[in-house]
């Protein structure tokens, strides 16, 4: 991007690229001219003292003084111009017309002062005529020609006619020869014919040279506007790719739209439901009060039914333009220009994005080639975010009906419930041992379906604004593990499992961010799963520690592990492993899946690594919200 910029800034189109072009050829030629007066002031003295010519040195140290003097006021000049910031075509010309002139003037004197016609200093104009063609235009080189052979002729014949003083170089030339007719007419005929075939090969030449040039900075300009707006297309596809959140997809897509377009305004209208009105989703560079004027009605609104079947459609002058439905407003606006191009989807039109612009006749077909594929591009994107749209609120919908079901189902459950303990405990009447045993049953599915609605309850809330409603406070890690695995010391002394924690007591508190329940829930959770699927005699460790800022929690089971194709669903709703199901019947299937809701939300994640018949472990990253004064080093992978 930074070479294209400066290409760009060098090469700009329209006069300012061209003066600074002719400010730096007429530094150029300044660098010259101090050469060139230099080389009077030596050529002088060289004729007078090496060679022993007899002239008047006198006025020919006086012109190359004078070179280098109005040389310095040119030096000058063109500082005033840069450091003032005073560049324009008419200071910028002026300039060069001056330079070349004084120089006209200079040659003119110092081709009478060596000799007139005689003098060899008379070839000088051609140089001169080579460089006035790459300064100025075709016209005025040729002015520029014509003044040089009337400055030339007119000292030669008013020296030939004796008006004007001959000063010959003596010793230079054998014989005089200003005032012989022939050689005179010969000189002035090839003089003249010269000057002009060297001017009309010289601007022929820079024509073509400019030319050149112009289509170079074309070509630049071309490329840069493509290399923007693919650069534009390749930023507008990471920016709406990034997020499926609608909102943000489609105020992003108006705004690199109007970037990569460079015009007023763009915005972007989807149909609605009944598919008769396109309202505004999104715009940018736009009032509020051109907003806030209305929907385009597709009955009222022709422009818009032809976007809409798959037509681009630019509008020269939003005054003149019948097909649109508010002219008016988009006139007070300041808009004159607009480009419509549909947005289409998999099932038909989705909308349409307009660009604005201030200028009349601004949109070329470069420009709706660039839209359409902004629009393919947006499509794509904004009907991902409406598929991702409607999933959240299908999935919002379900956990509401989830957990509205549950809740209603709460409350018979636990009067079921209660009722059972109390003819489990004789209050009604003493009981058979059939009987008891049936009720034993119903009291135990009672028990899981009570379990089940807690876990669906849990589960809806998760997924729900309800989690939003939950504050968050600083709650010591190690405390919790402690109570938990407390909790399960009697449970694990049943099955004769060794149940070990280790926890540095040497470690600062383990702060994290989350709330005491869903803590002690991720917790409770992984620390009964590995008990419940470890056999008689195993073992499980838990194991707390700081690394760099965050807490590791691990559980690590002796017990009958995970098979590998079930690793892939474990974090599914209602999934179970076939070998965990064959020794525990009932189960929900919900508690990783809650326990991996409650890691993220607290910030973390949840990794698991098992093999059958050898065991499980299910590390916990949490971030630490206190960290700890000395930390340890990371555990090798």
């Amino acid at each position: 991007m930074d070479k294209w910029t400066a290409l760009a800034a060098v090469y700009q189109p329209g006069r300012t690229s061209a003066d600074k072009e002719l400010l730096a050829s007429q530094e150029w030629l300044i660098r010259i001219r101090w050469i060139a007066g230099f080389s009077v002031l030596v050529a002088t003295w060289v004729a007078c003292n090496l060679f022993k010519l007899e002239l008047n040195d006198g006025p020919l140290y006086a012109v190359g003084v004078s070179i280098l003097v109005y040389n310095a006021a040119f030096v000058w000049w063109i500082d005033q111009i840069r450091r003032k910031s005073l560049m324009s075509v008419a200071s910028v010309h002026t300039l060069a017309l001056l330079q070349i002139t004084a120089d006209w003037i200079a040659m003119t004197y110092l081709v009478h002062r060596s000799g007139g016609v005689e003098s060899p200093v008379i070839l000088f104009f051609f140089l001169h005529i080579v460089l006035a063609s790459m300064l100025l235009s075709v016209r005025a080189t040729y002015l520029f020609a014509a003044l040089g052979i009337i400055l030339v002729s007119g000292t030669v014949l008013l020296e030939y006619a004796g008006i004007v003083p001959h000063i010959s170089v003596k010793d230079f030339m054998p014989v005089s020869l200003h005032q012989h007719a022939v050689y005179v007419g010969g000189v002035l005929f090839f003089f003249i014919s010269t000057m002009f075939v060297v001017t009309y090969l010289a601007t022929g030449t820079t024509n073509r040279l400019r030319k050149r040039e112009a289509e170079v900075i074309e070509l630049s300009e071309d490329l840069q506007r493509a290399y923007s707006r693919l650069q534009t297309l390749y930023e507008s596809a990471q920016t709406i790719s990034a997020t499926l959140e609608l909102q943000q997809v489609l105020n992003q897509l108006a705004q690199e739209t109007a970037k990569g377009m460079n015009v007023q305004a763009c915005s972007i209208r989807l149909l609605d439901k009944m598919g008769t009105r396109l309202h505004v989703v999104a715009v940018h560079g736009l009032s509020e009060a051109y907003v806030q004027k209305g929907d385009l009605v597709l009955e009222h609104n022709p422009l818009a039914r032809a976007v809409l079947s798959g037509k681009v459609i630019a509008v020269d002058d939003v005054l003149t333009d019948k097909r649109l439905q508010y002219p008016a407003e988009a006139a007070a606006e300041g808009i004159r220009a607009m480009l419509s191009v549909p947005l289409f989807g998999k099932r038909g039109p989705l909308g349409l994005i307009r660009a604005y612009s201030r200028r009349l006749n601004h949109f070329t077909k470069e420009d709706e080639t660039f839209l359409v594929a902004i629009a393919n591009q947006g499509s794509i994107a904004i009907e991902n975010a409406l598929a991702y749209q409607t999933i959240q609120n299908l999935d919002e919908a379900k956990s509401k009906f989830v957990r509205t079901a549950t809740h209603e189902l709460r409350s018979p459950v636990s009067v079921v419930r209660s009722l059972l303990r109390t003819l489990t405990k004789g209050y009604a009447g003493v009981l058979s041992e059939q009987q008891l045993d049936m009720i034993v049953r119903a009291l135990k599915r009672a028990d899981f379906l009570q379990a089940l609605i807690d876990d669906l309850l849990d589960l809806a809330a998760g997924k729900s604004e309800l989690r939003e409603a939950q504050e968050t406070e600083p709650v010591d890690l190690g405390s919790v593990v402690k109570e938990v695995v407390q909790r399960y010391s009697t449970p694990a002394q049943e099955k004769h499992i060794v149940l070990d924690l280790q926890l540095d007591p040497s470690e600062p508190p383990l702060i994290v961010l989350a709330t005491t329940t869903g803590i002690d829930r991720i917790v409770n959770n992984l620390v009964s799963n590995a008990i419940k699927y470890t056999p008689d005699g195993g073992q499980v460790t838990v194991t707390l520690r700081s690394v760099n800022g965050n807490i590791y929690l691990e559980v690590t089971d002796s017990g009958i592990g995970i098979p590998e194709e079930s690793l892939p669903r474990l974090f599914e709703e209602f999934y179970r492993a076939p070998n965990a199901k064959a020794i525990e019947k009932s189960g929900t299937g919900l508690g990783l899946v809650i326990t991996k809701d409650l890691i993220i939300r607290y910030g973390g994640h949840i990794q698991v690594k098992s093999t059958v018949g050898k065991g499980t472990t299910l590390s916990v990253t949490l971030p630490l919200t206190q960290p700890s004064a000395e930390r340890k080093e990371a555990p090798s992978c």
